[in-house]
């Protein structure tokens, strides 16, 4: 008999850059018919337990995710983590030391806007935040608010871009040691919407360093892009996800959530692998 059964595993709450609590989230997964939603915020993993919560009460499954910066050389890129122990102390002390330096990089975002003559008061970009992981979106969102841009788009063109004046770049993490305390926590570590960007050479370095899986699914491939990504995973023996890197309603984007999705054995795959490296 086929699976049916579908599952979205790259999803944000407003715990990061995401505009949707995890109770609504997890809604929007049931209304959209999903068996199962993995909520990957970045960095954090504050959205978990009402995630979880919110799974019982709707029939979907949630799985325990995170999605961590992290680089290779001087490349940056994503990692999706699955299936860990959300209470791992050294995954969580990771986590804490993390986010203070989100914290620490936002407070020098606005200290070259007030050099820039954009007085920006840290406060406002707090605000935006609700708490949460600090990050650029929330410097573009307090800008625009304030009146300084139009829009948080023409903040990053302005202001916050890899080459623009207020630029400051993410704290590092490299991918090896990622992958160590995925591992280490029971979980495993799959590349991120690797698209165009991501050079061969970097994708090597990752199997090296113990890479589990790759993102072929995702609304930045193409059918060439994910025919690509697929045979690369056959190729290297490796699991295989996907999901819509949901962010929440947005005005001047389509609605992702539920045409981006992988079939439910998939993730069972992803589940044994992590059952191999430790307990989930």
């Amino acid at each position: 008999m086929i699976d049916l059964r579908r599952a979205d595993m790259h999803a944000h709450t407003y715990c990061s850059d995401g505009r949707l609590s995890p109770t609504e989230l997890v809604a929007k997964a049931r209304a959209c018919g999903l068996k199962a939603l993995a909520i990957t915020d970045h960095d954090c993993i504050d959205g978990l337990a009402e995630g979880m919560d919110a799974g019982r009460q709707y029939s979907v499954e949630v799985v325990p995710g995170v999605e961590l910066s992290v680089t290779v050389g001087d490349e940056e890129v994503h990692l999706l983590g699955y299936f860990f122990d959300p209470d791992h102390p050294g995954l969580r002390a990771h986590l804490a030391a993390f986010q203070q330096r989100r914290r620490e990089r936002a407070e020098q975002i606005v200290a070259k806007l007030k050099a820039l003559g954009v007085p920006l008061p840290f406060e406002a970009v707090q605000a935006q935040a609700r708490g949460q992981a600090l990050g650029r979106p929330h410097v573009a969102e307090a800008l625009a608010a304030a009146g300084y841009v139009e829009e948080p788009q023409e903040a990053f063109e302005r202001y916050l871009a890899d080459d623009a004046p207020a630029f400051v770049a993410k704290p590092l993490f490299p991918a090896r040691e990622a992958l160590a305390l995925l591992h280490d926590a029971g979980g495993i570590g799959v590349l991120a919407h690797p698209g165009h960007w991501t050079s061969d050479a970097t994708i090597m370095a990752l199997l090296q360093a113990g890479l589990d899986g790759l993102e072929t699914i995702h609304p930045s491939h193409d059918a060439g892009l994910t025919h690509y990504y697929r045979q690369l995973a056959r190729d290297f023996v490796l699991l295989e996800t996907g999901g819509s890197d949901y962010h929440g309603p947005r005005p001047d984007e389509a609605d992702t959530m539920g045409r981006y999705t992988i079939p439910y054995p998939w993730l069972e795959r992803a589940r044994r692998a992590a059952e191999r490296v430790g307990v989930t």
